[in-house]
């Protein structure tokens, strides 16, 4: 692996270049080859579901905080907001305060 084009001082490049070199000849190992394995169409699955699940309650908890911003900016009372999301208006205001 050859490093141009950049900062290093000749001492830095060389070392920079042995890490690399080192990095390559491990991954061609077969012991480090035993740890890749591909990963199973179900634990993909489960993968992908779960980023939905952070994806969607991500956009959920937006929603609230912009129907709680549209009510507070109508004039309705922390304790109306606090009702309607099943909490008390003081709870609401605290977590919504800065909505």
């Amino acid at each position: 692996m050859r490093i141009n084009g950049t900062d290093l001082t000749p001492s830095e490049q060389a070392e920079l270049e042995a890490w690399g070199a080192e990095m390559a000849a491990r991954a061609e190992s077969a012991d480090y080859a035993t740890h890749l394995k591909p990963t199973p169409p179900a634990l993909l699955e489960v993968q992908r579901a779960a980023a939905r699940r952070a994806y969607l309650i991500h956009e959920a908890d937006q929603a609230v905080r912009d129907a709680v911003a549209h009510a507070r900016s109508e004039g309705l009372s922390w304790h109306r907001v606090g009702q309607a999301l099943g909490t008390t208006g003081e709870a609401a205001r605290q977590r919504y305060s800065a909505a």
